[in-house]
């Protein structure tokens, strides 16, 4: 096991973070490179979030066709006719039902739900006056690392086709680098700086305490 200084020193070269993002995550605070790190990430998201605005009018039409197309096999394999004779006199009642339910799916359900989404990922594009980050925290224990296949990045994203790596202290994880994750030696006591993005844990910093 590398000396407390030699480790700390290989961690920073991972480039993950900076010896004035330590610093500044010492005393609580984000360094003015962390805080520039982030605007970006916030002007690009804001920009990203334009692409899928008044989009709702394609959900609406793809779930249309997928029920209309899911009706005419259901009628070409004889469901339709089978129902018929099991329900009788309730048949027409029953589609009718059916139908109003799909329309309300269709047309008000899942456009308001792909809108309620769409909104959400457009506050992550707030500036940081709008949504200031989060208080910085430390957590102290003793590190695993790891790669994982559930896709998802550093900022908490689905990406499908992507290798996480974890780091992962106690029973909060981390998405990291892989350069990060190499350098990080399973079962030694670290100290991470984090914050809590809305239930999404971000390492900022790290150092080995032994």
């Amino acid at each position: 096991m590398s000396s407390i200084s030699e480790h700390n020193s290989a961690l920073q070269q991972t480039r993950y973070f900076t010896a004035e993002d330590l610093e500044a995550n010492r005393k609580g605070q984000y360094s003015k490179g962390q805080l520039e790190q982030e605007k970006r990430l916030r002007e690009g998201t804001k920009q990203n979030a334009g692409k899928y605005e008044n989009k709702s009018w394609v959900i609406s039409l793809i779930f249309g066709v997928g029920a209309l197309f899911f009706c005419v096999v259901l009628y070409f394999v004889g469901v339709f006719e089978m129902f018929q004779s099991m329900l009788g006199s309730l048949f027409l009642p029953v589609m009718a039902g059916l139908c109003l339910f799909a329309a309300l799916f269709i047309f008000v359900i899942a456009p308001r739900s792909y809108q309620s989404s769409v909104d959400m990922y457009k506050t992550m594009g707030n500036s940081l006056e709008e949504s200031p980050l989060g208080q910085i925290q430390t957590i102290d224990a003793r590190a695993d690392v790891y790669e994982s296949r559930s896709g998802i990045n550093r900022r908490g994203h689905q990406s499908s086709h992507r290798v996480s790596y974890v780091l992962q202290m106690d029973s909060i994880t981390f998405n990291i680098t892989d350069t990060l994750m190499n350098t990080i030696e399973k079962n030694r006591l670290y100290r991470v700086y984090c914050v809590n993005n809305g239930g999404y844990w971000q390492l900022l910093s790290i150092e080995t305490l032994e």
